[in-house]
């Protein structure tokens, strides 16, 4: 049966970036990077700053060194236009920010762990240069440098943003018996995936991608609220810093470098599994709706399984145990005997049920129950719940037995037939007594032959019995 998708869930965007891009110690002159002069204002650092970036983005220059020389851009720019930092950098240069890109309190005044390094390491304001490791790149391996796709900050490639994709949540019918001991089903659905035909980037062969206008290149606009400066992701390239023009763009994704196409997922149920549970298959939802490039790490959305257990017309379950409702006799109830009951594994067993049982009664089989934390040599108990069933009469021996079998047990409330009959036989013998007492007696010697025909004809009439004719009224 066809799963039915029911949402798709939580787009989110991971930010690797801070508000401000953090600045680690420079061995380079911004000003010089940027072509401008010390005594330039903000609108000149800006501009000198978009002119480059338009100049040396990777996605448009593919010159060797156009990689390197595009963060040094953007390092200057970050530093520049911050009024602050660039008032400690004239003002110490590149010794004014620590290994973190914060200013460093000993700027101009040496390094306090100087002897362990060397005069250089003061001069960089690192305490722990010349130690035989860079510091600055040890907690750069440790927090960033296992992360694929990330580089090195001095010029290395580093991603702007990481996008995720949407989890997408289907129902999953399975029997009751597959829920008991686990089954493979196989999930059809549509999803959001990369293009084939641009294998992603949104572009046709041979096309590039142009700086964003907006952002010109960083992936992040810059706002000024209640005199604190804060980054957030551009609207117009999210994040990607690139746009694509119309005629560039993928006939397939229309520079989505995503599209809608059907998948199918196969998916081992575990043994035990409850109605309601979800089984998450990671990296099977949606791609994320953005292109790819060189600045954008993308992860699909995972696919989430809800499974619905349909309902079994013999078997219940209650925890790791299983339920069956046993209808027996009364007759069995009584004088007990062996019953025979199925099992959700296909077999039978045979139960001895002893005499005077009551109904409600539970015979635990054991092991044969839900397997325990998927172990199927480790299983809860078969529950078997008696109901005895009452006998009803439907022929006048069976109703003669249950009345003779209510008197054996002295059962005085019962319902019995055979009391009404004693009631009429008694009630005629009275009858009959009453209507001898009534009688006149005669002595046959005193009675004449028209006297005794009439006696005759009157007993006839009482007792309902015809005379004999004469033989002479033939």
């Amino acid at each position: 049966m066809r799963p039915t998708i029911i949402t798709r869930l939580n787009r989110q965007f991971i930010r690797s970036f801070h508000s401000s891009r953090p600045l680690l110690a420079l061995n380079f002159d911004p000003y010089a990077t940027l072509g401008i002069s010390k005594s330039a204002d903000q609108a000149a650092i800006k501009r000198a700053y978009v002119d480059l970036v338009k100049k040396y983005h990777p996605d448009v220059n593919k010159e060797k060194d156009a990689e390197k020389r595009f963060h040094k851009i953007q390092e200057s720019y970050e530093l520049l236009r911050d009024k602050e930092k660039r008032a400690q950098y004239d003002q110490f240069g590149a010794s004014a920010f620590d290994a973190n890109g914060n200013a460093n309190p000993y700027a101009g005044q040496g390094n306090p762990f100087g002897g362990f390094g060397g005069g250089q390491g003061g001069a960089q304001g690192n305490p722990f240069a010349g130690m035989g490791f860079d510091f600055e790149d040890l907690f750069r391996g440790a927090f960033m440098g296992g992360r694929a796709g990330q580089g090195g900050a001095r010029g290395g490639a580093q991603f702007v943003t990481e996008h995720v994709g949407d989890n997408i949540e289907v129902l999953k019918s399975i029997s009751f018996k597959d829920a008991i001991f686990g089954t493979k089903v196989t999930i059809n659905y549509k999803a959001v995936d990369t293009c084939n035909t641009c294998s992603g980037e949104g572009l046709k062969k041979g096309a590039k991608k142009s700086t964003c206008p907006t952002c010109h290149g960083s992936g992040q606009t810059t706002h000024i609220l209640g005199g604190f400066q804060m980054s957030s992701t551009c609207n117009t390239c999210q994040g990607a810093g690139v746009t694509i023009a119309k005629k560039d763009e993928c006939g397939t994704c229309h520079g989505q470098g995503v599209r809608e196409v059907p998948k199918s997922s196969s998916v081992d149920l575990p043994a035990g599994i409850q109605d309601g549970s979800r089984v998450r298959v990671p990296g099977e939802g949606d791609a994320p709706f953005i292109t790819k490039d060189a600045y954008n790490r993308t992860r699909k959305g995972d696919l989430i399984i809800r499974v619905n257990v349909r309902k079994d017309p013999k078997f219940k379950r209650s925890g790791n145990d299983l339920v069956i409702d046993e209808n027996i006799l009364m007759t069995t109830a009584a004088l007990g005997g062996e019953i025979i009951v199925p099992t959700l594994d296909g077999s039978n067993v045979r139960l001895k049920v002893r005499p005077g049982v009551q109904s409600g009664r539970k015979l635990s089989i054991p092991n044969l129950g839900v397997p325990i934390n998927r172990n199927m040599d480790n299983r809860g108990n078969l529950d078997v719940i008696l109901n005895v069933k009452t006998l009803v009469p439907e022929t006048a021996t069976q109703t003669a037995l249950l009345e003779a079998l209510a008197d054996a047990f002295n059962d005085k409330t019962a319902k019995r037939t055979h009391l009404k009959r004693a009631e009429d036989e008694e009630a005629q013998d009275k009858e009959d007594a009453e209507a001898a007492a009534a009688a006149e007696t005669f002595d046959e010697k005193d009675l004449h032959p028209n006297k005794l025909d009439r006696i005759g004809k009157f007993l006839g009439k009482f007792f309902n019995m015809e005379q004999p004719k004469d033989k002479d009224q033939k």
